[in-house]
Formats: structure tokens, C-alpha cells, sequence
């Protein structure tokens, strides 16, 4: 009997065995069918990742209570695993007992207090989970988590297997309990190292403990098969997730190389890098990116959950279909990304700054495929868009306002030119920016900006007529040929030009001038105005009016370029303070800063789904009280100023720059 029993059990886990492997090394094809890409992170970022965020959960308990429950899957699957390792091989060592010898069993082999210790981790652990499955079930179940919505078939169904894999644990431990007990081997009675299970076992007895056994090493077996098929892969895919995530630059697409290149963009899965695919096994399927989402909470068809599940489901071939939908209205057909989510994205990443696996791949997909509708089809696009598109690419700005316009901005206010400064090194390059130098209410910022610089001393100049649009809304808005012409064009010309320095009113300028352009060569120091001047005030070289007060009560808009997408929270708010203010804070600031809707190329879309994500913006901004809203960026200051009119708020709120504020402090 021992013997069949062994034998039986090998056949169960070599069956097991060759399911969960064959399943494995077909997702492993799956990932490596994607494009190459290199991952610019070094050997000792990446073992420090994996120490923080898997095994010490940092990013993951940013939600205390998702994180906490989270913190129990693991540990009890890591703890618990001790547990199912011995399952398995008393199963296979079994026929020993047919020679005299006895089956593999910890309790065999290590010291009294040790199987103590190891029975205390395995019942205690494997209580918790079944609390938290129960939680996690009633959570999902009853819709109380509005971000778990819809409810979800295979995460229930993980978790009822979770819960039946540990009830049938303390079915099988504590029915041999009670027959170590019947043996001698145990007083009768409750024992603090088998907490529960002495005391299920003293209530069920020890005649079920052969059904038992099987039921718990069949959950077990099922669960391994069943996880690299379910969403669950996540247990095995978010640790080298974690290991191989992108650090610096933030959902930064790849160039192009337009010489030897024959399709742009994407219109399959497999045109997505292998690291993008990856993301799609490594997600959770905890939904904080749609809870901050500003497009889904604004009643659009995007969900950044949904767009790594649909590329999933497409990749495993599920579903026979094109990558992208274009069927009106039918955004729920599972494994396609509809037009309709494609072009409702600001690029914001605030999917990427709350997820828990370091998922950083949904704007660039989305990127990646509107690449391919303007590049390749020349189709289902946002017609507006050509408008910039001929703008920046005719007038080097997507307003299309003549390139000789550049400098009227500055007209009499005597602002040096750098290309008058002949072989002298200037300390910094004012990167002026197509709003900057074009729309007449950013024509303020700058006017403002430079009354700061003259009176604080600084050295700098202006490239005027020679410079050009950055690129980053062609870029944005998939037109990459625009973007990679436009970028080319201004590092060659910035590396002839002699500068310590760069600073940029727009962070979208200022993103591309520090992180993008390096994959054109460019190794510049760029720093965003707001960082100068609070710098400057630290250093007490702007003078200011002590007599002039701030009366107006001020919140911060962090832009995202500025925010997220280069970790710049602080300095608009010292230099508020340094000068008086005391900024109050929105419900969304910081790292979950909401959008003001133009990023992304919104800015050059119109928004006729849902409810306009300016507007969503500006009612959190007027919830403050505050006075005057405060922000760092051109396009933010354009979308939060329209917000103020449509809101009829015009008499009571004023939206200005950081700078304009400084400037009315100056002595």
C-alpha cells in the first residue's frame, strides 16, 4: 500500500509538473517574441529593487490595506511553501515504510524546538490567509472596492482556490494531529505550536485524514497548473518585473530608425518590446492605476488595467483578433485596445507612479500604436491634429506661428540673444518653448521670468529665432518622423552653442532637454525655472519687497512633466514659501497629482467623452478656497484658466506661474 501510494503521488506531481512547465515555457515565447530592448539599470539596482518592493513590499504597502493583505499572500506562500515541499515529498517517500523506514517529515529530522517553530509558521500563516481570502472575497463580491469593479472571474476564482488550499490544510494537519495524539506521539489536548489545528483536529477526528491528504495535494497541484494561466502569474512574473523595471526617464519611448525601419508603430503584439509584454504577466490586477487614472475617472473608455489585459489576452492568442478596435462604441471586446482609449491618454503615468509591480508600459504602448495609425495608416486619428502636425514641421511650433516671431515676446525688455554673445560662455540658456514664445498669455510668464533674472543677475540668453518646437507633442501624438526631424535639428545646433546651463519654462521641454534627447547624444544640465528661482531665493540673490504681503491664498497644480515624470515636487513650493505664501494643498497633490488634461498631445485634441479633465481639475483646485492656483507650466496654466471660466470663478480665482508670483514680490 505504501508503495502505490508513492507511486500515485509521483504520477500526480509529474503530470502537475509537465501542465505548469509546458504553460511557463510558452509565456516565456511569448515575452521573448517581443522587440528587443535594452534595460539601462545596473546589476546593484536591480537586487535593491527586489529587496524593497518584493521582499520588503515598500511600494506595494503605499495602500495600507491592499499592501497588508498582499504582505500575508506572499509571506504565506513563501512560509506556507515550506509546508507543501514537505506534502509532496512524505508522498513520494512514503514506500519507505514498507522496508521499516520512515517517510520524509520535518518533525523527523530537525530538533523539538525547531518543529515547533516550523509547525507554529505553518498553522499560524495559513490561518491569516484564510481571513484575508475571506476579506478579499467579500470585498470583490459585495463591489465595495469601487477600483475592483467589474468583478472578476479568475480573481475569485484564485481566491477560492487560496481558500480551499487552506482549509483542507487544517483539514489534513489537524486530522493527523489528532492521530498523533490517538499514537501517543501527542498529549491529548491543545497545543500552542498547532494552535488551530489541535484544536480541528480534537473536533474532526482522524478518520478523514487520507481524503484529506489527496484533497489538500490535488488543491495544491490544480494551483500550480491553474497559475500560469490565470492572473496569479503575477507570483511568478512581478519578481523579474521588479528586477528588470526601467529606472530614470519615464515612459520614454524607443526611436526610430527610419533609414532601415519598414513599420513604425504598432499594430501587433509582438511589435511591443519584450519588456512591455512582460508588464502584462507581471500585473496584479489590483486596479490602483484606474483609481488615479484621470481619463477613466473622468468617465472615458480608457482603463489602464484594461489595456495591459487586452494585450495579454491578445498575445496568448484567446482571442483571433487585431490588436486594435475600431468598432464605435465597443470598448469591452476582450484582447483589443479600441481608437477611442488610444487617443484618450495624457501620458500622465500616474498608472506607472502607484503600481505596486513597476508597470511603466501602458502610455508607451499606447504611443507605440498611435505611432502606427498616424506613420503607417495615416488614419483614424484626431483630424485636428494636422494642424500641428503642418506646424511644427513648416513653423518648427504647433501653433504654425512664423519662426521670425520667436523673439517678439521679448521686445523691449533688452533680453540678450545668445548668438550676440560671440565665443563667451553664458552660465544659462533660457529655453523660451513654443508656448512661451508664441501664446500671448504665456508671453507673461517669460516677461516675468526675465524681470526675476535681470534683478537676481543672472547671466543668460535666449536662442530666439534659432530655436525650435522640442518635438514632445509630435512625439506625444505618434507622429515620431516630426519629433526625431525637430530633436536631431536641436542638439546639433545646442551642441555648437556655448552654455553651463539650461533651464525651461515648459516641463515638457524640460523632460526632452534632460532625459529624451540623451538618446540623441545630449548630455545637457537642464534645470525647470522653478528650480532656479527657488535656488536664486535660497541664495537671497532676488531681492524682495518686504512690505509687499501675500494676501491671496495659493494651492500648487503640479504638472506631470515636471512631477512624475522627473521627481520635482518641492521646489515650486519652496520658492512660494521663501516669498510669503503659505500654499494649501489639493485632495490630489504631489506624486498623485491629477492631470490638467493636456498632456499627451490633449492639448491639441478636443475632449468629447465624458466629462473634460480640465474641468474635473479645476473643482479640486476651487475645494481648496484658495485664491489663486498656482502651477509651473504653460499647458497647465491654459487648461486650469479655462477651467476658471467655464466655472464662472473668474472674479474669485487667478491662475498664475510661480514666476508671475515671485515677480510681484521683487523690490
Amino acid at each position: 500500500m505504501p508503495v502505490a501510494f508513492s507511486i500515485a503521488v509521483a504520477v500526480c506531481v509529474v503530470i502537475a509538473f509537465y501542465f505548469t512547465f509546458t504553460a511557463l515555457w510558452r509565456i516565456i515565447s511569448m515575452v521573448r517574441s517581443g522587440q528587443p530592448e535594452e534595460i539601462k539599470s545596473t546589476l546593484k539596482q536591480r537586487i535593491q529593487a527586489i529587496l524593497v518592493n518584493v521582499f520588503g513590499h515598500k511600494k506595494t504597502l503605499e495602500d495600507r490595506k491592499y499592501g497588508f493583505m498582499h504582505f500575508w499572500y506572499l509571506y504565506g506562500f513563501l512560509i506556507l511553501g515550506v509546508g507543501h515541499l514537505e506534502l509532496v515529498l512524505y508522498g513520494l517517500t512514503r514506500f519507505r515504510e514498507s522496508y521499516g523506514k520512515q517517510a520524509f517529515l520535518y518533525r523527523n529530522l530537525l530538533p523539538e524546538w525547531l518543529t515547533h517553530v516550523y509547525e507554529f509558521s505553518q498553522d499560524f500563516m495559513a490561518m491569516g490567509v484564510v481571513i484575508i481570502v475571506a476579506v478579499a472575497l467579500y470585498r470583490r463580491m459585495t463591489g465595495m472596492t469601487k477600483r475592483l469593479m467589474p468583478r472578476s472571474a479568475d480573481a475569485e476564482t484564485i481566491l477560492w482556490l487560496i481558500g480551499a488550499l487552506y482549509v483542507s490544510f487544517f483539514l489534513f494537519i489537524g486530522s493527523e494531529t489528532y492521530l498523533r495524539m490517538e499514537t501517543g506521539e501527542l498529549a491529548y489536548g491543545w497545543h500552542w505550536y498547532l494552535p488551530f489545528s489541535s484544536a480541528i483536529g480534537m473536533l474532526i477526528g482522524g478518520p478523514i485524514n487520507p481524503v484529506a491528504y489527496w484533497m489538500h495535494l490535488g488543491i495544491f497541484l490544480a494551483f500550480a497548473i491553474y497559475i500560469p494561466r490565470s492572473k496569479h502569474l503575477h507570483l511568478l512574473a512581478a519578481g523579474p518585473n521588479i528586477y528588470f523595471r526601467h529606472h530614470g526617464a519615464v515612459a520614454k519611448p524607443a526611436i526610430i530608425d527610419f533609414e532601415n525601419s519598414e513599420q513604425f508603430g504598432v499594430s501587433k503584439v509582438k511589435g511591443l518590446s519584450w519588456k512591455s509584454i512582460l508588464d502584462t504577466f507581471a500585473c496584479t490586477e489590483c486596479g490602483r492605476c484606474d483609481a488615479v487614472c484621470p481619463a477613466t475617472l473622468t468617465d472615458k473608455p480608457l482603463k489602464p488595467m484594461k489595456v495591459l489585459h487586452d494585450i495579454k489576452m491578445n498575445i496568448r492568442g484567446a482571442k483571433k483578433l487585431d490588436l486594435i478596435g475600431r468598432e464605435p462604441g465597443a470598448y469591452e471586446i476582450e484582447g483589443t485596445v479600441h481608437l477611442d482609449e488610444t487617443w484618450a491618454c495624457t501620458t500622465c503615468a500616474a498608472c506607472v507612479e502607484v503600481c505596486p509591480v513597476f508597470i511603466d508600459s501602458v502610455p508607451t504602448s499606447l504611443m507605440e500604436i498611435r505611432r502606427n495609425l498616424v506613420l503607417m495608416e495615416a488614419k483614424d486619428y484626431p483630424k485636428e491634429l494636422n494642424a500641428a502636425f503642418k506646424g511644427m514641421e513648416v513653423q518648427k511650433n504647433p501653433w504654425g506661428v512664423g519662426q521670425d516671431k520667436r523673439e517678439d515676446w521679448a521686445a523691449q525688455l533688452d533680453v540678450p540673444l545668445l548668438a550676440d554673445q560671440g565665443d563667451r560662455e553664458v552660465e544659462y540658456l533660457f529655453w523660451v518653448g513654443c508656448a512661451g514664445a508664441t501664446d500671448d498669455r504665456s508671453k507673461k510668464i517669460q516677461q516675468a521670468l526675465v524681470r526675476i533674472l535681470k534683478a537676481a543677475n543672472v547671466d543668460f540668453a535666449i536662442l530666439g529665432c534659432e530655436e525650435k518646437c522640442t518635438g514632445d507633442p509630435a512625439r506625444r501624438m505618434g507622429n515620431e518622423y516630426v519629433y526625431d526631424m525637430l530633436a536631431r535639428e536641436n542638439v546639433e545646433m545646442l551642441k555648437r552653442k556655448k552654455f553651463k546651463k539650461i533651464f525651461a519654462t515648459c516641463p515638457h521641454c524640460f523632460n526632452q532637454l534632460k532625459n529624451e534627447y540623451k538618446d540623441f547624444g545630449a548630455n545637457f544640465s537642464v534645470q525647470h525655472h522653478t528650480e532656479l528661482i527657488a535656488e536664486l531665493l535660497k541664495d537671497k540673490r532676488i531681492p524682495l519687497d518686504s512690505k509687499k504681503q501675500i494676501e491671496e491664498t495659493i494651492t500648487f497644480h503640479d504638472p506631470c512633466y515636471l512631477g512624475r515624470y522627473n521627481n520635482q515636487y518641492d521646489a515650486p513650493r519652496e520658492a512660494l514659501i521663501a516669498i510669503g505664501a503659505k500654499p494649501v494643498e489639493m485632495s490630489f497633490n504631489k506624486q498623485k497629482s491629477f492631470c490638467c488634461g493636456a498632456g499627451g498631445g490633449r492639448m491639441f485634441m478636443e475632449e468629447t467623452i465624458g466629462k473634460r479633465i480640465n474641468l474635473e481639475r479645476t473643482d479640486q483646485a476651487l475645494e481648496t478656497g484658495a485664491t489663486t492656483i498656482a502651477t509651473g507650466c504653460p499647458f497647465c496654466m491654459t487648461m486650469m484658466s479655462d477651467g476658471v471660466k467655464d466655472r464662472d470663478a473668474e472674479d474669485n480665482v487667478v491662475v498664475k506661474d510661480v514666476a508671475e508670483i515671485v515677480a510681484e514680490k521683487l523690490a
